[in-house]
């Protein structure tokens, strides 16, 4: 009976263990660029700045798939760029940015050194549009409706 309790407790602790998976961690972030801009210096920064091998590409889909190389290993990572728009209705492009088995900060970085890079080869980026203030009530429509107005 002592035998199976321990049995059961060790595998109460050691089953979670083995069934970890390595997590998919994914950073975005949006620019006010056009997309083809923020295509054009998302290439530059990977083939050129980095000298990381582009293995695949594709313009039309808006993805990159790169080798982040650093102290001599290679991870896989992948840069998507989706069309999409504010809350205010202003166009943006949306970067997301993996590199398996990195943490976090490495995709920030990357997606920081991209802004940086739109910023000094296109200047400051368009503003976002402000949102429209709601049209006035027209004269007349509003009035003898105080819901605040005791009644008798």
């Amino acid at each position: 009976m002592r035998a199976r309790t321990l049995l059961v407790i060790w595998l109460g602790v050691l089953a979670p263990l083995g069934m970890t998976s390595t997590a998919a961690a994914r950073t975005s972030d949006a620019y006010t660029y056009s997309f083809d801009q923020t295509w054009r210096a998302a290439v530059r920064l990977i083939a050129v700045d980095f000298r990381f091998p582009i293995n695949d590409r594709d313009e039309d889909i808006g993805y990159i798939l790169f080798q982040y190389q650093e102290g001599g290993r290679a991870h896989h990572g992948s840069l998507e760029l989706v069309r999409s728009q504010d809350d205010n209705g202003t166009p943006v492009v949306r970067v997301v940015m993996q590199v398996n088995a990195m943490p976090s900060y490495v995709e920030r970085h990357l997606l920081d050194r991209l802004r940086r890079k739109l910023t000094d080869e296109y200047g400051t980026p368009p503003p976002s549009r402000r949102p429209e203030p709601a049209p006035p009530a027209a004269p007349g429509e509003d009035e003898g409706e105080d819901e605040d107005a005791p009644t008798e």
